[in-house]
């Protein structure tokens, strides 16, 4: 028997103790045993974890089993877990499997120590809603080299990280995009194989787009939006591409509210979008009539939009998730809009250690050259004013930076600068 059923279970059932157990035990970990007052406290564990389990694994390794309160949630739970290991147990390897039964949901995640605050890698599964990548994860996981404790870590790292996650969906992406283009309806004769894959990319990067919107319940207060409206149309016999996308692109999205038609205003509370990518394009107005098939929408759905986890936030420099955020959509749309050249050489995009070190260079240059250098810019760039002098030269500063990126595709550098000008204006003492 296959055993995604059984890990399926186990992340459908890792809400207490008893089953974090099994999932730490299928980890190759041995028998999680409860941690004492004194151990929590020398690690630093926070006092409103209910229940914290250790349990060994080979060499250094070790699992960390805790049910958390639900006020900051998952996310930051794991934050708070990993700073307090990092700076109290570095030589230990930790993977720590966090739930959180009132909100659901169950935190696979590791991280390196060598930076402060340490980067998490992390697998967030909602119990009601398992998917088939969070079912692949930990399958990676469980397959990880059982050997020496350093390469099963790095393994880890890997897994739960966005890269690994980001090459199977663009992968798909790329397949499921070809599979519209060369099978849609009538006229061909108008619109060139080019056009035709280019108007099947612009679709699918609409829906993926909604998706994230989707997770923050902001289409029709549905998280299973997407997926209703598809059932719909199929028990009332199919078309989706005429009777649903194109009233809901270009008739809802890009429309405001007040001026929708009757049949746009049936989709519910939709936001207005005016940035564009909901206007028809202009290989699109060429064939207006091109439709793709039903069969080829079900597909998009089966092994894209149900498949994947999405969050609205972003990769950043101190988190790093197993699921498909709205940077990678950028980068998969510039990729795939790019020369054949370009996609047979494998340069998707920017790998974020090289936008991370190239954006954290250009920040240092500009923090010396106004009188912040050596260990004053480490602990700035961290969100640490230092000294109240520092955060008077900020102050200073920062209302004066302009930055510019000339090409900036998708955007990495930039967000990332973001991010981190947000941590320059906290060590300013802007809060």
């Amino acid at each position: 028997m296959s055993p995604r059923p059984a890990w399926r279970s186990l992340l459908a059932n890792a809400d207490s103790p008893a089953g974090l157990a099994p999932l730490a035990r299928a980890l190759g970990f041995a028998e999680p045993a409860p941690l004492d007052a004194a151990a929590r406290q020398a690690l630093g564990i926070p006092d409103d974890f209910l229940e914290v389990h250790v349990a060994e694994g080979r060499g250094a390794a070790r699992a960390l089993l805790v049910v958390a309160p639900e006020r900051r949630g998952a996310r930051d739970q794991v934050h708070r877990l990993a700073a307090r290991l990092s700076a109290r147990a570095p030589h230990l390897l930790w993977l720590a499997c966090v739930a959180v039964p009132e909100s659901r949901q169950v935190a696979i995640a590791a991280w390196s120590s060598e930076r402060v605050p340490p980067r998490v890698a992390a697998l967030l599964v909602e119990h009601d809603r398992v998917l088939a990548s969070d079912i692949e994860a930990l399958g990676a996981l469980v397959a990880a080299p059982p050997g020496n404790d350093l390469l099963r870590h790095a393994r880890w790292l890997e897994v739960l990280g966005r890269e690994a996650i980001s090459r199977r969906f663009y992968a798909a992406l790329e397949r499921h995009v070809l599979a519209l283009a060369d099978a849609p309806s009538p006229p061909l004769r108008r619109v060139p194989p080019e056009g035709r894959r280019e108007i099947a990319l612009l679709n699918v990067s609409r829906l993926l787009f909604l998706s994230f919107l989707e997770t923050k319940g902001w289409l029709d207060g549905d998280r299973g939006f997407l997926a209703r409206v598809f059932d719909e149309c199929m028990r009332r016999g199919g078309g989706f591409h005429r009777r649903v996308l194109q009233p809901l692109f270009f008739g809802t999205l890009n429309t405001p509210p007040r001026k929708r038609a009757a049949a746009a205003q049936a989709f519910g509370r939709v936001p207005f979008l005016n940035g564009g990518l909901f206007q028809r394009s202009p290989v699109e107005r060429t064939g207006r009539g091109l439709l793709f098939h039903d069969t080829g929408w079900a597909s998009v759905y089966d092994d894209l939009l149900l498949r994947y986890r999405f969050t609205a936030r972003e990769e950043s420099a101190d988190w790093s998730e197993t699921a498909i955020d709205p940077e990678m959509l950028g980068r998969a749309f510039e990729s795939l809009m790019a020369s054949r050249e370009r996609r047979d050489s494998g340069a998707y995009f920017t790998p974020f250690v090289l936008v991370e070190r190239t954006t954290d260079a250009a920040l240092e240059t500009l923090l010396a050259s106004h009188g912040l250098a050596g260990a004053h810019v480490e602990r700035v760039l961290a969100g640490h004013a230092g000294d109240e002098e520092s955060a008077l030269r900020l102050r200073g500063l920062l209302p004066r930076v302009r930055l510019l990126d000339p090409a900036c595709g998708s955007g990495a550098f930039l967000i990332h600068a973001l991010e981190r000008f947000t941590l320059l204006w906290r060590a300013a003492g802007d809060s």
